[in-house]
């Protein structure tokens, strides 16, 4: 298995150490063969992917470095089956499992290994959305919070959201010689010739947060790009490209930004990539987002709460966006409360999935600690400022948010949260709610291909 030179001497060198990575986060190991499946904590990942234009085949090397806490077999995801598989230089395999609460599959190495630093080798095929035409191809990483197993493990293999690591990745399109291709992604991107390109992610980056979109040059549409002047004095390269109006999206993208930095602080990554693809809804990466115009502020918005600060489970899913609702709601205050309970954050530890009612009862939630916040001279909106720029590029749990809003308020919010939060009181054979959001409907599988074919 040969992996591009450049990456592996970053690795030798230590560059790609994960610093932040919340290994605290994880969820709890648990009984396998008479033994543990435990999580792992990535240290950093290189990904050689080659798109392969006569043969209509995409193919994946990966080199992971990572390091185990506790004895036993490790624990990582990837949808696809690796074909190749090379722990510490011996050849295993994988298979899939479940977690003791039946909540979501995983994908386990089928060799122990003892605590410390470990190399994981692997192969596999990217066959998810992935579109082979006459003028070129066209791939598309695209992630979803609703539902199982949508993240970056549909494309590559990665560890579960807690976990931040440095990733760099190789891209080759093969075969496709006088048809130029075009990487839309959020991360530091070197052109190294027509169709091969390197890019590398910061350390703070998750399984949610990568953005990536190849297809042909003559696919780009209406294109645009300029600098956005930050508070901060940086100016961040803006990067818009869709079949809509441009100039509209310019317009928003500019309001926006000096909305977000004037309540929030300075704009958190090094660029805005913005893909107008649809006449509405929207997904946010980091950095970027593919989106519609009315749902652009949604969105752009989670660039702070969700992918700068970024949730570590499923059951931290809903605060990001009940605060983004929110702020979509004007920042409402509310004196009383129309529902009984929810389960926003009372899920399994080993739910992968946003709750649903984040937008709806979770904002309301919100409303109503405004509502009692402001009543004492505090302000909820300042105290998401304070908390953005005290935990951005790390990932943040329910009860860790809870701490954080109890002393910066000083109120007693103890049942709030049992009852409204945790569901404690909720009927625990309640059904997940399934009510559509219009920031973020589920798409189909045609949907999402229509998508990645700009």
């Amino acid at each position: 298995m040969r992996l591009h030179t450049l990456f592996l001497a970053m690795i030798a060198l230590g560059l790609g150490n994960s610093a932040l990575a919340s290994y605290d986060q994880a969820p709890p190991s648990f009984t396998y063969k008479q033994d543990q499946a435990v999580f792992i904590d990535f240290d950093d990942a290189s990904y050689d992917i080659s798109y392969d234009f006569s043969n209509k085949k995409v193919s994946v090397n990966t080199l992971i470095s990572f390091t185990a806490s506790k004895a036993g077999y490790p624990i990582f995801d990837l949808v696809a089956s690796p074909s190749e598989v090379i722990l510490d230089g011996q050849n295993t395999y994988t298979e899939t499992i479940k977690d003791p609460d039946q909540q979501t599959t995983l994908r386990i190495i089928q060799q122990t290994i003892a605590p410390g630093r470990h190399q994981l080798q692997l192969k596999h095929f990217i066959t998810t959305n992935v579109v082979f035409g006459a003028a070129g191809l066209a791939s598309g990483f695209w992630t979803s919070d609703l539902n199982d197993r949508r993240y970056l493990e549909q494309y590559l293999p990665t560890n579960l959201e807690f976990d931040q690591y440095k990733m760099y990745v190789r891209v080759n399109v093969l075969g496709a010689e006088g048809l130029p291709h075009v990487l839309k992604t959020n991360g530091n991107v070197t052109q190294i010739a027509e169709n091969s390109f390197e890019v590398v992610f910061p350390k703070f980056y998750t399984a949610s947060s990568v953005f990536f979109h190849l297809f042909p040059v003559k696919n780009s549409g209406n294109n645009v790009q300029f600098y956005y002047p930050s508070i901060d004095g940086r100016l961040i390269p803006v990067d818009i490209y869709t079949t809509y109006n441009t100039e509209e999206f310019v317009v928003s993208t500019k309001k926006i930004l000096a909305e977000l930095e004037a309540d929030y602080g300075p704009f958190p990554h090094d660029q805005v990539i913005i893909y107008g693809n649809s006449p509405s809804g929207g997904m946010e990466y980091s950095g970027a987002t593919a989106t519609s115009l009315s749902a652009l502020g949604h969105e752009l918005f989670h660039s702070y709460h969700a992918r700068a600060l970024m949730p570590a489970n499923g059951n931290a899913g809903w605060m990001d966006e009940a605060i983004a609702r929110w702020r979509d709601n004007k920042y409402p205050f509310l004196a009383k409360l129309n529902f009984e309970s929810t389960q926003l954050a009372g899920h399994s530890v080993w739910s992968r999935m946003t709750d649903r009612m984040a937008y709806t009862e979770g904002s309301a939630f919100l409303s109503l600690i405004a509502y009692r916040m402001n009543e004492k001279g505090l302000s909820l909106k300042l105290f998401f400022k304070d908390y953005f720029q005290t935990y951005k590029y790390t990932t943040v749990t329910t009860p860790l948010f809870q701490a954080e809003i109890t002393r910066a308020s000083s109120l007693d919010l103890a049942k709030d949260f049992d009852k409204y939060i945790y569901g404690k009181s909720y009927l625990k054979n309640s059904a997940r709610h399934t009510q559509e959001d219009p920031n973020h409907p589920r798409l189909t599988k045609e949907q999402l291909l229509e998508l990645t074919w700009p």
